[in-house]
């Protein structure tokens, strides 16, 4: 084997280590990694005399105080995240009054780097912002949720009104425990009475000396939501139906109303609860509790302090970029393929052969 070529996950051979930098090869990387799991050791299975067993075991304790370290650096970087937070707060400040129109920037502050004024244009753009009668810069956190995926696909259309109110998002954190607060902030709208939505995630670093192997930095132990103040009949949580129900015996019909859960990503301040027994936790609800902190995560990560890259759609998911890992080369053309096209009366005119052979394969 060439100084140029490794091993791959499953052993096989990769031409050039360089392809792990391709995304589609990281992506499955990245999933044969996830689908490893942490086997109880048993020193029994690997027959070690008991002189050596010893030396693993002070081997294990020198791991289990390296652990303790990595635990404190989480902690550590908790405090950081407190200190540069307040570093932040004066820009985020000042986002939030250029988006609402309460404060209008300066020429010089419009200015991207190597730009010059030019006094002439400068003169006619405050004229034309003088007749203007919109502030600020409408729909930007909107604009926000729909190009981002993730967000996209919790919002509905009858959340768009409401978060067209969005004001800012803030992010915080207490400084007596790990965690964040998540804060949105809404003007005056005829939806709820609230100014500010929260969501809490309560976090821990604390390894487990029981089972250190299981430590692999802070994890989630819950997240808390608000209670929204809705106005009458404007609570897009929640719809009412109307159900026939017929008397077995007289055959009378009556018409009842109930009222359902609706999606909406509102149901975001309203997070499943954790259990106090953590055994009992299913998988189902494991699957939510995650999907909760990854939004929550993803929020306070990458939205907050690149807002305005999502804004203006320059940010691009890197889900989307990968689209699950698969690209042209997983395709192939099939005999009857011309044949499938010209019979579908549903193919847009306009598509092309390689999105519609992608479109049926995913069916598939």
């Amino acid at each position: 084997m060439t100084s140029t070529e490794k091993k791959g996950v499953d052993g096989e051979e990769i031409d050039n280590f360089n392809a792990i930098q391709d995304p589609n090869t990281l992506a499955a990387l990245q999933e044969k990694l996830g689908q490893m799991t942490i086997k109880k050791a048993d020193l029994d299975e690997l027959d070690l005399p008991p002189a050596v067993r010893k030396r693993v075991n002070a081997i294990k304790n020198i791991q289990l105080q390296t652990t303790k370290l990595e635990a404190d650096f989480f902690k550590q970087v908790h405090k950081l995240e407190i200190e540069y937070a307040q570093k932040y707060a004066p820009l985020y400040k000042q986002r939030a009054q250029i988006v609402s129109g309460e404060i209008e920037p300066s020429a010089s502050e419009c200015l991207m780097p190597g730009e010059e004024i030019d006094n002439e244009k400068t003169d006619n753009e405050k004229q034309e912002n003088d007749n203007e009668a919109e502030k600020g810069i409408p729909g930007f956190w909107l604009t926000i949720f729909k190009n981002t995926e993730i967000l996209a696909e919790m919002t509905q259309p009858h959340d768009e009104p409401i978060l067209e109110a969005l004001r800012d998002i803030n992010v915080s954190f207490p400084e007596k425990s790990m965690g964040f607060v998540l804060e949105f902030v809404f003007a005056e709208n005829e939806f709820f009475e609230d100014k500010v939505l929260t969501k809490t995630y309560h976090m821990k670093s604390e390894p487990d000396d029981l089972d250190p192997v299981a430590f692999d930095g802070p994890e989630i132990i819950g997240s808390t939501g608000c209670v929204i103040n809705w106005k009458k009949g404007k609570n897009v949580t929640q719809k009412v139906v109307k159900k026939k129900q017929r008397m077995k015996n007289k055959g009378q019909t009556r018409i009842i109303q109930k009222t359902i859960k609706e999606d909406s990503f509102f149901n975001f301040f309203s997070p499943p609860s954790m259990p106090e027994d953590e055994e009992s936790v299913d998988e189902e609800l494991e699957a939510l509790l995650t999907t909760d902190f990854e939004i929550g995560q993803y929020i306070r990560e990458r939205i907050v302090p690149k807002a305005i890259w999502y804004f203006t759609n320059e940010v691009t998911d890197i889900e989307s970029d990968l689209d699950d890992g698969e690209s042209d080369e997983d395709y192939s053309d099939t005999s009857d393929y011309d044949e499938e096209v010209e019979n579908n009366e549903n193919i847009v005119a306009n598509e092309t052969v390689t999105d519609v052979q992608k479109e049926e394969c995913k069916q598939q």
